[in-house]
């Protein structure tokens, strides 16, 4: 019998006991989904030395691939190497049922895609070895068999490298701003590498490393490392100088080209690396986001250019990276980057990883060059998976669990003879506002198994409502191995919203997964299992807090979805403008601010109205006089990513004709200083309710952005996005 290498992570739980038979089986929810499976009437309890193994490269030929048969003689799998033979049994395991029932069953199965990649950016932040297992525990799971390992980048180094012990004998390297300068610079901190209290310290000792490589062969996985050039190296330029430009700045994070010695210290470090390493056939090398100004600035540079024949900084950074590359292959290895290594020319051999969208992989594939896909659109884990408040701060726009199991890493536009070169794909998770184990496993459960899917199986035999179903059981097992997963994905949204012919406001909700009860309150308070059932839309009739949740298993699930202000005095109302909100901001147009329509902490949610270097000054007409007791307004600030901030002052106005207006509420705003994206509401009460017909209200705007901002002296933007008036 094939034994499985690890306990814990999908042990088989097949009970001792003899074959016996049972009851037609439900429905399979094997993620991925296999590509041929047939399912007979009857099931059976399946006892541990019922189960046969072998490899048999005959009838399986692809080595990852397997066929297992299971009837009245037991189970038997058949592999075309030992992965097959792993994944095969852990098609078994979940075939089972919770009461050791297995179902009659024949399924024949292979991966689409022999790169079926998960990357962990471990510079930002560290995570210790016992975290990097688990990890790849939950890759194996999935059937993934490649871990990219983001080893440096920026202000982080995690791998001994004893030639240059500088570079990771300390355990952090800290961001500190020169007022003297517009660059980032860093410091040695004298904490030891073991006080992990502070994730930004720490690294891989060598003999750590080959741990986890060995974990990592053991479950079928090839660790294929990173070590980032010619940019995003501020901590090795910053220990050791002399291989930045000589007109640059310590830590300036890029490497001089036109040093010889440049060459050999990186060849050093590729060696070492390489050793460490012996599965690998590639080693990574970033390549991306490369500023070539300093490459300007710089003689020897410049004196490179001319001897070499180099047109421009494009041509240089090319033959930066064919000179890396030759010594790569001279080892015996290939060369992977990001697709920035394009430009100027790709280099002979290398394989391209496109992240900035399908373009870069195309271009490789179609001249004959292998390429994986990771589009930051569809794979970039550290995107938001759900549009909630209750959603940890991630980085840049939103990847939910739909948009992850649409990739397709093979576009039409490559051509049909190139479309092999396409190795396949992955995602990626950068750790800038990751800190903790917990966090990264948030991030990357359930959008694995959607991922999965589309790595491993052929997309004639994907279903997105197949999978939904089946991502019921695929919960239960992560809760069973104590994974840390998200719900995002049954959280209910606002799908759609209009209001009738009785004026009435009609709202329609949704959940990227359906099929489970939504139940739903309107008047703020938290529902249960008694609050009213959500059907097919919710008719709103006068002013109410809608506030909803989906239940799953008895208890709510996901986040709440809260709407406040529904049919407050604003909506509708008519807006008019003292100064234009921006073009690329529109909001939705004149009435973004009064549709009852949320925005997301995300500075690209199309629901910000925006405003550049101009005060928010608009008017509202409420078509009739009434009693006005206060204004309600929310607005988005993110320091560390946007030049949007909040309002210096709130000023409200209120008139009865429309001519003659008074101040009814006036607030200086307190600046905040989280780094990270804030919605901040403010409540505007007035003293007491007045008679008015027109609502005037005034945001300030800081017009220009602060000393201490990433961008200071540059313009200020705020940004709205919704109104009510009570």
């Amino acid at each position: 019998m094939y034994r499985l290498i690890y306990t814990g992570l999908f042990a088989l739980t097949l009970l001792a006991s003899g074959c016996t038979s049972g009851s037609r089986p439900g429905e399979i929810a094997v993620i991925p989904q296999p590509a041929r499976m047939t399912v007979g009437q009857r099931s059976f309890r399946i006892g541990a030395g019922d189960i046969r193994t072998r490899i048999d490269t005959g009838r399986v030929s692809n080595p990852e691939g397997y066929r297992l048969t299971v009837g009245p003689e037991g189970a038997e799998v058949v592999g075309g190497g030992e992965a097959g033979v792993f994944y095969g049994l852990q098609t078994l395991e979940q075939i089972k049922d919770p009461e050791g029932y297995v179902p009659e069953i024949e399924i024949e199965d292979a991966p689409r895609f022999p790169w079926r990649g998960m990357h962990l950016d471990v510079s930002r932040h560290f995570f210790p070895k016992e975290f990097i297992k688990r990890y790849i525990d939950i890759l194996a799971y999935h059937r993934i068999n490649v871990f990219h390992w983001h080893l440096t980048d920026g202000i982080g180094w995690r791998i001994a490298i004893d030639r240059y012990p500088l570079l990771a004998e300390r355990a952090a390297w800290r961001r500190v701003k020169d007022p003297k300068a517009p660059w980032i610079g860093l410091e040695l901190s004298d904490r030891s590498r073991r006080d992990s209290a502070d994730t930004y310290g720490g690294y891989y000792t060598k003999e750590e490393v080959r741990e986890i490589v060995a974990y990592a062969r053991e479950r079928h996985i090839t660790v294929v490392p990173e070590i980032e050039m010619p940019g995003h190296s501020e901590a090795a330029t910053f220990a050791y100088p002399e291989y930045a430009c000589p007109t640059a700045q310590p830590g300036s994070g890029i490497y001089c080209p036109g040093n010889d010695s440049t060459f050999v210290f990186l060849q050093q470090i590729i060696d070492e690396v390489l050793d460490l390493f012996p599965d690998s056939p590639y080693l990574h090398i970033g390549g991306d986001e490369v500023g070539k100004e300093q490459w300007h600035a710089c003689p020897l540079c410049q004196a490179r250019m001319r001897a070499e024949g180099l047109r421009d900084e494009h041509e240089l950074q090319s033959y930066f990276i064919r000179r890396i590359e030759s010594h790569i292959n001279s080892k015996g290895r290939a060369m992977i980057g990001f697709d920035e290594i394009l430009e100027g020319g790709l280099a002979p051999n290398a394989t391209v990883m496109s992240w900035t969208g399908f373009e870069g992989g195309v271009r490789a594939a179609n001249a004959g060059h292998d390429a994986v896909m990771v589009p930051l659109y569809y794979v970039y884990f550290d995107h938001y998976q759900g549009q909630n408040p209750c959603e940890p701060q991630a980085w840049g726009g939103y990847n939910g669990l739909p948009r992850v199991y649409s990739f397709d890493p093979v576009p039409p536009e490559v051509e049909p003879d190139k479309r092999h070169h396409i190795l396949g794909g992955q995602a990626n998770i950068w750790t800038e506002n990751i800190r903790t184990p917990e966090h990264v496993e948030y991030m990357l459960l359930p959008r694995l198994a959607a991922l999965s899917e589309t790595l491993w199986t052929d997309t004639a035999a994907k279903d997105w409502g197949r999978f939904g179903r089946k991502m019921d059981r695929q919960f239960d097992r992560y809760a069973a191995q104590g994974w840390n997963y998200a719900e995002s994905a049954l959280t209910p949204f606002v799908a759609e919203q209009h209001f009738n012919g009785n004026g009435e406001l009609v709202v329609r909700l949704a959940a990227e997964l359906s099929g489970y009860p939504i139940r739903y309150t309107l008047d703020g308070s938290v529902p249960t299992e008694r609050s009213d059932l959500y059907a097919d839309s919710i008719v709103v009739r006068e002013p109410a807090t809608l506030t909803a949740a989906t239940f799953r298993g008895g208890r709510p699930a996901g986040c709440l979805l809260q709407v406040p202000g529904l049919l407050n005095r604003a909506t509708r109302a008519a807006v008019l403008y003292a100064a234009p909100y921006s073009a690329p901001h529109t909001g939705g147009g004149d009435t973004a601010l009064v549709d009852n329509r949320y925005a997301f902490k995300r500075g690209d949610d199309r629901a910000w109205q925006g405003f550049r270097e101009t005060d928010m000054n608009l008017t509202l007409d409420l078509g009739s006089e009434q009693p006005v007791a206060g204004v309600w307004i929310r607005f988005f600030q993110h320091l560390s990513t946007t030049s949007v901030m909040l309002p210096t002052r709130l000023t409200v106005w209120t008139s009865a004709d429309g001519v003659n207006f008074a101040v009814s509420a006036d607030r200086a705003v307190d600046p905040e200083e989280d780094s990270e994206a804030v919605i901040r509401p403010f409540d505007l009460r007035f003293p007491a309710p007045v008679a008015a017909r027109f609502v005037r209200i005034r945001a300030t705007n800081r017009k220009t952005l602060p000393e201490g901002h990433p961008r200071a002296g540059g313009a200020a933007w705020l940004f709205a996005d919704e109104v009510a008036v009570y």
